[in-house]
């Protein structure tokens, strides 16, 4: 019995123990489970409920051009934010409320509804205008109203940064922010990793209920990174000339669809400048009145009736557009027509086929073609620009007068592997890797193509490529060979120097430095001779070679046409090239030799004057000689005339006196030689104004003539040949019927009427 006693006692006792043991780890486990397991939510919950955290915003890094322009920086704001506990313990809701509704541009209950939702941390308003800012100040200050600051407690300042863009140029290049300051289009987003930086934090003090402590209060501070800055191959200066000339080929050829343009150095394959016009405001990105007011194809919709009387009620308030309309007009103002857009490159494709045909040696430069304005190929009669015909003509001469017979015979000669061979090497099958976001791929024949399609597509018809594309290939042909890829960045840079460089890329040689050189020489003629289709593109002094383009867009028979040129310079040395893009051209003319030439001609000049590149006479051009006008006040009228005489100005005395008392123009003005100063013998209380008259439509002489009669100087202005046969003036530097000085130099630009 004491035996069986000891026994029930010795294992109630290991029961015990065991339970005890089991306990134990139970709880070794737990603790385990919270400590290690848990164990840094739980200290995270904890620093989270005794402390507030408030966001010190990263400054996104800076965005330069190739000289150190800063296009796009950040600049320090204030938002306003509160912690809805502390105005819950401490503030007044219905006063922080009604006092800023007034100062902030928000609605009461909106700013209610925000400063009573459940939790510690609340944006009020990001980013405040410098006047919101000190409007806010005022009511925290407990100087200017003791009561009202003490009602906003638990309302305070962050700091915050705001994108600007000190030039705004290159829209779509650069793109924008967000409203987190996130990139939201062109570098901003393709960089926006570099770019963003990362945010820091100040921590603070409260209690379990999450109101902020008085007492016992310290910060802890976690400083922010700055985001690593982008350095661009855009040149400001070249992108103002380039945006500049879109603008106005936009308004002047009434382009239903816009305009883009790409300048591009050919030996680097880095991009100077590009640009799509109608374009919008860098600082109010979503703001379309800028683009609205450009664009003509975003007309507002009517109304369809069954009676065919009845006038179209129009679906569309223009003072209050659907959001729809909206929607899709910054969708159209944000696309970079430069490399979203894919459309058929016309006659500036025959660059390419030219090209191609030499290196393959299937023509010679005197080979003989004839021209009876269409050529037969298969069953169909496919036309050349000149209906009439060029008759007996060169390969050279071919390529001078863009023949279509020309080229379509040279495709039937490469056939269908050697034509997609080049097609391909040329990079027009692929995107070509800049980097910018929303690059299209190109449209063209996978399988075997016919004889039709050989011969269209051999003057640029049939297929269809970005703009991109086809100046990357053009720089192939003309910079000795070699195609590049396309370079929109230069380097990324944070505050200790370089990190990254962006080096010109070799991607494939495509022809020989012979072929290269060959080509450029034919393409300077295409531009050099009067006779030729880019002569709208020539400027006296700058060997410039190029090639127009028109082409077919949409369906065939609605008319739609896409103007183009593409032109480098010098011819001998290409440090630029440069293309322009008109789509849909509401004028008369829709010739890409008659309306892009011309731009093309004056952006490579204004490029090449910045640049410092000295002209090059040809022994058959002379210098413009610019005088520049003498002082002949206080001379004697002889003495006066024979100043001017030496330096061959022709003089107009107006008055009786013997005394020159005044001049025009004044001294230093620049005149072309043989222009006429006037001088006054005689004070004069008011000098009578010459009206300018309408030159357009005249020939060179007939302008000069007709400004001489009026007592004004005459000088030519813009690109083209003006002073051949055919030429006639376009565009004058003074409207018509406006009042101007006696003398005033009236610029006049002259255009040649020529087909692709």
């Amino acid at each position: 019995m004491k035996l069986s006693s000891l026994n029930d006692i010795k294992k109630r006792t290991v029961i015990m123990v065991l339970v005890v043991i089991a306990v134990l780890v139970l709880l070794i486990l737990r603790v385990a489970y919270w400590q290690i397991i848990r164990g840094s939510e739980l200290s995270q919950k904890a620093k989270d409920q005794q402390q507030g955290s408030s966001i010190i915003t990263a400054s996104r890094g800076n965005i330069y051009d190739r000289n150190g322009k800063v296009l796009a920086e950040s600049a320090s704001v204030n938002t306003l934010i509160c912690n809805p506990q502390d105005i819950k313990d401490k503030g007044d809701s219905d006063i922080i409320a009604s006092r800023l509704s007034t100062v902030i541009g928000m609605e009461k209950d909106e700013i209610l509804k925000l400063i009573t939702k459940n939790g510690r941390y609340q944006v009020i308003k990001k980013r405040l205008t410098a006047d919101e800012t000190e409007a806010v100040k005022k009511l925290l200050d407990p100087e200017v109203d003791e009561t009202v600051a003490d009602a906003f407690r638990g309302v305070y300042f962050e700091d915050d940064s705001k994108r600007y863009y000190p030039f705004n140029v290159a829209p779509h290049i650069l793109g924008f922010t967000g409203y987190d300051n996130n990139g939201i289009q062109g570098i901003e987003l393709t960089f926006d990793d570099v770019l963003m930086g990362k945010n820091g934090s100040v921590e603070t003090n409260q209690n379990a209920n999450g109101t902020t402590l008085t007492e016992h209060q310290s910060e802890s501070i976690n400083s922010p990174t700055e985001g690593d800055d982008v350095v661009l191959t855009i040149d400001e200066t070249i992108q103002h000339f380039l945006e500049n000339h879109l603008e106005e080929a936009v308004s002047e050829n009434e382009l239903k669809e816009g305009a883009a343009g790409i300048i591009m150095n050919p030996k680097t394959g880095e991009i100077l400048a590009m640009a799509t016009k109608p374009d919008f405001n860098l600082n109010s990105p979503y703001d379309i009145d800028q683009f609205q007011k450009y664009a003509i194809d975003f007309e507002y919709k009517t109304e369809e009736s069954d009676d065919p009387d009845a006038t179209p009620e129009p679906t569309e308030d223009p003072e209050n557009p659907s959001d729809e309309y909206i929607a899709a007009m910054r969708n159209k103002m944000w696309r970079n027509k430069a490399i979203s857009d894919t459309y058929e490159p016309g006659s500036t494709f025959k660059i390419i086929t030219a090209a191609a045909a030499l290196e393959e040696n299937v023509v010679e430069l005197d080979s003989s073609f004839y021209c009876p304005g269409y050529k037969i190929v298969a069953d169909r009669k496919i036309g050349c620009a000149n209906t009439n015909g060029h008759g007996a003509e060169t390969f050279v001469e071919g390529v001078q007068n863009s023949c279509n017979p020309v080229f379509m015979e040279l495709g039937a000669r490469l056939g269908y592997e050697k034509f997609m061979e080049y097609f391909t090497a040329f990079g027009l099958t692929e995107k070509t890797g800049v980097e910018l976001v929303g690059e299209s791929s190109s449209i063209y024949y996978h399988d075997t193509m016919s004889e039709v399609d050989i011969a269209t597509s051999s003057f640029g018809q049939g297929f269809q490529i970005t703009p991109i594309q086809l100046i990357t290939a053009v720089s192939a042909v003309i910079n000795g060979g070699e195609r590049m890829k396309p370079l929109i960045v230069k380097e990324i840079r944070d505050s200790n120097g370089v990190i990254k460089s962006y080096e010109p890329e070799v991607v494939n040689r495509v022809i020989s430095e012979e072929t290269s050189q060959t080509m450029r020489e034919i393409l300077e003629s295409v531009v050099s001779l009067p006779t030729s289709t880019g002569k709208n593109a020539y400027v006296k002094g700058y060997r410039i070679g190029g090639k127009t383009g028109t082409s077919e867009k949409g369906n065939r028979d609605e008319g739609k046409r896409i103007a183009s040129f593409i032109g480098f310079a010098p011819a001998n040395d290409p440090e630029i090239v440069c293309l322009i893009m008109l789509d849909e051209p509401q004028t008369e003319n829709k010739y890409g030799g008659t309306i892009a030439a011309p731009i093309a001609g004056e952006v490579i000049e204004d490029v090449l004057n910045y640049l410092g590149v000295e002209k090059q006479y040809t022994a058959d051009e002379e210098p413009d000689a610019k005088i520049e006008v003498p002082d002949v006040r206080d001379k004697t009228v002889s003495d006066a005339k024979s100043t001017a005489s030496e330096n061959n100005l022709y003089v107009k005395v107006v008055g009786d006196g013997d005394t020159v008392v005044d001049q025009l123009p004044k001294p230093g003005i620049m005149l072309n030689e043989e222009s006429t100063v006037i001088l006054y013998t005689e004070e004069q209380e008011t000098i009578d104004e010459v009206t300018v008259p309408d030159l357009t439509g005249m020939s060179l002489s007939d302008a000069k003539y007709t400004l001489e009669l009026r007592g004004l100087n005459f000088e030519v202005a813009g690109a083209g040949h003006s002073e051949v046969g055919g030429a006639y003036a376009v565009n004058q530097s003074v409207e018509a019927g406006e009042k101007v000085a006696p003398a005033t130099v009236i610029g006049v630009e002259f255009r040649q009427v020529t087909s692709d």
